[in-house]
């Protein structure tokens, strides 16, 4: 529907083709006429012009076209010379020449310049009387003064003539709108303002939909969206025809590209503005724009009323988040930092500190006396809201803005504890100097407390040990007393990392003393998980620990301490709900460090309650979460329970792939490379490699030993390795180390005793395993272990079923209730029989004993009551014939020196002589096997 406004036909770009149309067509019958269309950017002028040209000409018209330009507005004639140049018609005019030689302020440039005018405007005229002419200008606002005269004066003489002259420019600008009135006020004068697409044009354009309903809905969106800009509109037609299929309209990349071709081919002053109110978003404001591009106050206001009409902005902002990242996207970078740079001059002083810094950061130029203090001053309120990233690149881009050296070391340490949160490798950096100041020479300067509390912290998790430990020293060496909380939670992180501290590295008499604050007692009762894990007084002190530790930098691997006690005393469900809670506050605050570390903790309690396919998600989702280059030693805690489901499921390659993965070589001195070791060994006892799955257990034997020393339990070395023996056929040594490992663990590790009753019940005899892997079975179960109880029950059905081999010194187990790793086929317990000899059994059911720590006696062929040794002595008798000293049979079979000397005394008694060089002697008379120092049978 066509309106009147002001004098001005008010029409949509549908209407005011068909408009024009009939204009041409009256003009062709002789009646000339000038119309003017107006209209905001993108509202579709130049392509009504152009197609009523091409119309035109197609059908015998001459047509002329020119384009005015900003920077050829001082050029006279500049437009006239378009217009001849873009027509087929051949235009002789030689005043034009004569005009350009003389320079404007020459006394006989008016009359040169006039002459041009008559010239061309009678040269038109006389075509017209061959056939219609249609002359078409558009942005008339920059056209030169001497082609406006041209423009008026043949005006002036169609009335009569075959001429239409269609002129466009936009319906904005207070110049347009001045220049105008010239042609208004002379004859054969219509004016047409575009007016924007309503909904009904736009359905319109939905052919394809053939609902009408969603037709109507569809063209709602549209409209809201677009403001009925016909450029905007088909854009975000085009986006919902390519979208996702939601049924929603969304601006996407066609509406992206629309935004830069609206602004691309605009004005350059419109242009400016559009990037200023990017830059200033929402604190955009008329004074600060004109400011900030150098505009005068008319044309910000010309240029913001048409970014309005255009429907990108609403009430001063981008109607959509994207138009302005569009908008900067189409400056240069330099560009872009100069007008950040500037914005940030502008509001210093008058905006707060995260606005200001915004743009220092977005600009990359801190230079300003004044921008270092605030970009810290930005930072520290982004770390209250949790936006870690945004504090971080204001610390950065201050530390590369300064050279004064404790302002530098204050700006390192902000921003160690802050990039550790998202990005631990990227903390190396800065975490070097401070190294340097603390574990180099700290007496040439004074060290403070967040200082060594950075390297600490940094230490742990790269497992870096003797730079942890030089750096407490400092610490505490240090006049200002540590926070108890604070040293409490890097006790505990210095634990979890590296196990239970050896006695070596017990505090002195006066630090006991110092260690007297409720912090303390609690920490201290929690470290009783390495030595009685399940007690209450431990599992209180972990509840107590994870309601006062407020997730932080150097509380994480304490509260991760807290959750293991809970779980390895068999509070699961409860250490779940922990790490839920825990977990969304670390997502909530931006913290991805913590957030993986909960999840890995989660996956390994998932793990513990048999949940297989989950615990692998979380694990995975862990490692992805982080980046394995992020994790440092840390990367072992969820490798080694992805390591554990993939081999409980049976799914072996994945489980190899898994391996593949790089661990540092540093996470094999910790905690956490001990489990991923034992994992790793259990890996090779699920493919048939029992050599060098004992390797592994050994390393863990090794580097748990000063664990052990200390009264820990941190890892079933005993029962691993026991199972190694077991699949190689070496049952008596393997029942020595079960046995061994239930002694330990019988009070106070009940899924170490698990482990190591599972390993006696498959190397008993059939009468007697169902008991021993009921035992099992119920230890697993107090330990809250799911996983291990199922497979232990499997196995104890097993062993009742039909047709089960009985035990002998080559059987060797590969499903899952011997040991933790073991894979399941189609989710049965799987038993394996080999063909080497067996070890003789007991001959009457008195010799057996209970399975408990004690030997049990084997008597050997053709031996007498005086020559009956026990399996563990046998063993020993056979590696001290062979020429093994007391200390290698020690190491060989995982005992002290002592039971070593204990069980010689003992068999030289039985067998009556009264050292050892009369061992390989009496035993090639018995006829007992004599096992030489490499392995060969004597």
């Amino acid at each position: 529907m066509a309106t009147v406004v002001s004098g001005q036909l008010r029409i949509t770009p549908d209407t005011a083709r068909d408009y024009l149309w009939a204009q041409f067509e009256q003009s062709s019958a002789g009646a000339g006429r000038l119309v003017l269309v107006s209209g905001g950017i993108g509202s579709g002028k130049t392509a009504l012009q152009e197609e009523l040209l091409e119309g035109a000409a197609k059908a015998g018209a001459l047509t002329l076209s020119a384009t005015g330009a900003r920077d050829e507005q001082q050029i006279g004639a500049a437009v006239i010379d378009q217009m001849l140049a873009n027509t087929s018609a051949e235009i002789d005019v030689p005043s034009l020449t004569r005009m350009r030689e003389t320079l404007p302020g020459d006394p006989t440039y008016e009359n040169a310049e006039a002459r041009v005018v008559r010239d061309v405007c009678d040269a038109l005229l006389g075509l017209a009387r061959e056939r219609p002419v249609v002359i078409g200008v558009d942005d008339l606002h920059f056209a030169d003064e001497t082609s406006l005269k041209l423009l008026l004066q043949l005006q002036r003489r169609i009335r009569c003539a075959r001429i239409l002259i269609v002129l466009t420019q936009p319906d904005w600008q207070s110049s347009a709108l001045r220049l105008s009135g010239y042609f208004a006020r002379q004859p054969r004068y219509h004016a047409v303002q575009l007016a924007p697409l309503s909904v009904h044009s736009i359905e319109q354009l939905l052919t394809e939909l053939t609902d009408d309903a969603e037709q109507r809905k569809i063209a709602a969106s549209v409209h809201t969206l677009s403001a009925g800009n016909p450029m905007l509109a088909h854009a975000l037609i085009d986006d919902y025809r390519h979208g996702t299929g939601s049924g929603r309209v969304t601006a996407g990349p066609f509406y992206t590209r629309a935004v830069g071709a609206l602004l691309g081919h605009s004005d350059a002053q419109l242009l400016d503005v559009a990037a200023a109110v990017a830059i200033l978003d929402r604190h955009s404001s008329v004074s600060l724009i004109t400011r900030l591009t150098s505009l005068d106050t008319e044309t910000v206001v010309d240029m913001l009323e048409a970014l309005h009409r255009a429907g990108l902005l609403v009430d001063g902002v981008y109607h959509e988040p994207t138009t302005a990242s569009s908008v900067l996207g189409g400056l240069s970078p330099s560009s872009r930092a100069r007008l950040h740079a500037h914005a940030a001059e502008l509001k210093h002083g008058a905006a707060g500190a995260t606005e200001v810094a915004a743009h220092l950061v977005a600009a990359g130029n801190a230079s300003a006396g004044w921008a270092v203090p605030l970009l810290r001053a930005a930072a520290y309120e982004a770390l209250l809201g949790d936006d870690v990233q945004f504090a971080g690149r204001c610390l950065e881009l201050a530390l590369a803005s300064t050279t004064e050296e404790s302002e530098r070391r204050t700006l390192q340490q902000s921003i160690v504890r802050c990039l550790w949160r998202v990005s631990p490798s990227a903390v190396t950096p800065y975490v070097a100097p401070l190294r340097e100041l603390v574990v180099g020479d700290p007496s040439s300067v004074r060290v403070g407390q967040a200082d060594c509390f950075a390297v600490m912290r940094h230490a742990l998790w790269h497992g870096d040990r003797e730079t942890y430990l030089r750096a407490r020293e400092v610490l505490r060496a240090a006049p200002e007393p540590v926070d108890p909380q604070s040293a409490v939670e890097l006790d505990l992180a210095h634990q979890w990392h590296f196990g239970p501290r050896p006695v070596s590295e017990e505090e002195g008499e006066s630090e006991a003393q110092r260690r007297s604050t409720p912090w303390d007692h609690t920490a201290d009762s929690l470290l009783g998980m390495w030595r009685h894990r399940g007690d209450e007084a431990t599992l209180a002190s972990a509840e107590r620990l994870l309601h006062n530790c407020r997730l932080g930098d150097t509380a994480l691997e304490a509260i991760a301490m807290a959750v293991a006690t809970l779980v390895r005393g068999g509070r699961t469900e409860r250490a779940d709900r922990w790490c839920v809670t825990l977990s969304r506050e670390a997502h909530h605050r931006g913290a991805v460090t913590w957030e993986a570390m909960l999840e890995s903790l989660r996956a390994e309690i998932l793990l513990r309650s048999g949940e297989l396919s989950q615990a692998a998600e979380r694990a995975d989702a862990a490692l992805e979460m982080l980046g394995d280059h992020n994790w440092g030693v840390a990367i072992t805690h969820p490798l080694t329970t992805l390591l554990q489901a993939q081999i409980a499921v049976g799914d072996l390659d994945a489980a190899g792939r898994t391996l593949k993965r790089p661990v540092p070589e540093a996470a094999f001195r910790t905690a956490g490379g001990m489990h991923y070791l034992r994992a790793w060994g259990h890996y090779q006892l699920a493919t048939n490699r029992p050599l060098a799955a004992a390797a592994a257990f050994q390393r863990c034997q090794r580097q748990t030993r000063e664990w052990e020393d200390g009264g820990g339990t941190l890892v079933p070395w005993r029962s691993d390795l026991a199972e190694a023996n077991l699949q190689l056929g070496h049952v008596a040594i393997a029942r020595d180390l079960a046995r061994q490992q239930v002694e330990l663990a019988v009070d106070t590790d009940p899924y170490a005793c698990g482990l190591a009753l599972r390993v006696l019940a498959m190397a008993a005899a059939p009468s007697e395993s169902a008991g021993i892997i009921n035992r099992a079975a119920k230890y697993f179960r107090a330990a809250g272990h799911l996983l291990e109880m199922e497979r232990t029950l499997k196995a104890l059905e097993h062993s009742r079923g039909p047709g089960r081999p009985a035990p002998d010194g080559a059987a060797r187990a590969t499903g899952p209730a011997v040991a933790m790793g073991r894979p399941a086929t189609r989710g049965q317990f799987v038993v394996r029989r080999s063909s080497a000899t067996r070890e003789p059994t007991v001959k009457s059911a008195a010799e057996r004993r209970e399975v408990t720590p004690g030997p049990a006696a084997v008597a050997r062929p053709d031996a007498g009551e005086s020559t009956s040794l026990s399996e563990a002595e046998l063993r020993v008798v056979q590696l001290a014939a062979s020429g093994h000293t007391n200390r290698q049979i020690s190491s060989t079979l995982f005992i002290t020196v002592s039971t070593v000397e204990q069980h010689l005394t003992r068999a030289y008694k039985k067998l009556g002589i009264s050292g050892r060089s009369s061992l390989a002697t009496v035993l090639g008379q018995r006829g007992l096997e004599l096992t030489s120092r490499n392995g060969a049978s004597v």
